[in-house]
C-alpha cells in the first residue's frame, strides 16, 4: 500500500480495534493512526499503547507501579466488588454457586489496583490500566474469554484449571501492575468508542481502514465483561446467575446473521478511504464469496488465506474442523 503511494506513511484506522493488536502494528507505517470499538476496554487500551513514548511518564508510571505493588502484599484491608462477586472466599474450599474468574488473591489486587488508579493523574492512570487489564485476561481462570469460568465436570462447581488442574501457574500467579510497553514509532493518534458505521460517514479521509468485524453470534460486549468492570469500576446492577454479566453489555447488529451482510455493505460503502483491509473467518455469518463480491463492486480486490487452528476452548469442538481459514481482503478504490 505504502508502495503505490509513492512510500509516504499511511492514515490509518482500525475501526473494530478490541485489543489494539492491529492499530498498534500500524504505527509503525502510519502518520496518524486511529482506532474505534464500542467497549469500554478497547477504549482504554488504545489510549494507553496507541500513545507516542514519554520517557519522563513512562518512568513516573513505573514508581507508582513498584509502590502499589508493595501496598498490594498487605492484603487485610482491601475490599471491592471484584473479589465479592467474581472470585471464591476460600480458594482451597469452593462452594457450589460461587464464581471463579480469579483466585481470592487476584481478585483482591485487581479491586486494590483499580480504587488507586483512581487516584492518579489521568496521564499515570491511563498507562498502568492497559498492562492490568492484559494481566486480569492472562490470570484469569478462562479459556480466553469471559462467557465461563473454568469447573470440575464431575461435580459443576468452580475449580481452577477445570477437572485437570491445567494452567493453574498462570491463573494463580499474582497480578502486578507494570508500566507498558509502547512503540518506539511515533505518530499521531486518535481513539473513538463509537458504531462503527456511524463512524465511518463521519470520518476525514484515510489511506487504509481496517475492518475485521464480529463475524457470529458471540458478542465482545459479553465475552469481555470483565475488562468493561475494570476499566469503569461500578459495580454492577442486574447480572446473569452463573457467570455474573450485566445485562447492559452492548449489542452488535454485526452478531445478528440477517443484519451482517447489510451492515458491512453499508460501510464498505461509507468508509473514506482508497484502501480497504476486511478480515473475515470462513466460519462467519456472511460468507466470503459475499464480501469478495460487495468489495469488487468498489475497485480491485486480492484476497490471502490464512489457516490457524479452531479456538480450543470452544464447547462445541468436536463438530468443527480442527481448523478454520482467515480471509484478508484488500480493496483498492483506485486500482
Amino acid at each position: 500500500m505504502r508502495n503505490r503511494l509513492g512510500g509516504r506513511k499511511l492514515k490509518s484506522i482500525d475501526l473494530f480495534a478490541g485489543s489494539g493488536f492491529v492499530a498498534r502494528l500500524l504505527k509503525k507505517h502510519s502518520s496518524l493512526v486511529a482506532s474505534n470499538d464500542l467497549e469500554l476496554y478497547a477504549q482504554a487500551i488504545g489510549e494507553c499503547f496507541l500513545a507516542d513514548r514519554d520517557e519522563a511518564l513512562l518512568a513516573e508510571a513505573a514508581q507508582h507501579a513498584d509502590r502499589l505493588n508493595r501496598a498490594a502484599l498487605d492484603g487485610a484491608s482491601h475490599s471491592g466488588f471484584i473479589r465479592e462477586l467474581y472470585s471464591p472466599v476460600d480458594d482451597q474450599d469452593i462452594q457450589e454457586g460461587e464464581r471463579v474468574f480469579y483466585s481470592n488473591d487476584n481478585a483482591r489486587r485487581l479491586d486494590f489496583y483499580i480504587q488507586e488508579l483512581a487516584k492518579l493523574p489521568d496521564e499515570i492512570r491511563r498507562l498502568l490500566l492497559g498492562p492490568l487489564l492484559s494481566s486480569a485476561s492472562i490470570h484469569a481462570n478462562t479459556g480466553g474469554v469471559f462467557k465461563g469460568f473454568y469447573k470440575d465436570k464431575n461435580t459443576g462447581i468452580g475449580k481452577f484449571g477445570a477437572a485437570a488442574g491445567d494452567a493453574t501457574s498462570r491463573i494463580l500467579s499474582p497480578i502486578t501492575l507494570e508500566a507498558p510497553v509502547q512503540s518506539i514509532f511515533q505518530s499521531e493518534h486518535e481513539v473513538f468508542r463509537r458504531d462503527a458505521n456511524d463512524l465511518a460517514s463521519e470520518l476525514d479521509a484515510f489511506d487504509l481502514v481496517y475492518i475485521d468485524p464480529p463475524y457470529n453470534q458471540h458478542p465482545y460486549g459479553s465475552n469481555y465483561f470483565m475488562l468493561n468492570l475494570l476499566t469503569n469500576y461500578e459495580r454492577p446492577g442486574e447480572v446473569s446467575r452463573v457467570s455474573g454479566i450485566p445485562t447492559t453489555w452492548n449489542r452488535s447488529g454485526y452478531n445478528v446473521k440477517k443484519r451482517s451482510l447489510l451492515l458491512l455493505t453499508d460501510l464498505f460503502e461509507k468508509v473514506p478511504a482508497r484502501f480497504l483491509l476486511v478480515s473475515f473467518n470462513s466460519e462467519g455469518y456472511v460468507s466470503t464469496e459475499e464480501i469478495k463480491g460487495a468489495l469488487e463492486s468498489h475497485g480491485r480486490v486480492d484476497e490471502e488465506i490464512l489457516k490457524y487452528n479452531t479456538y480450543r476452548a470452544s464447547r462445541n469442538l468436536r463438530d468443527r474442523s480442527i481448523h478454520v481459514n482467515e480471509h484478508l481482503f484488500l480493496l483498492d478504490r483506485e486500482g
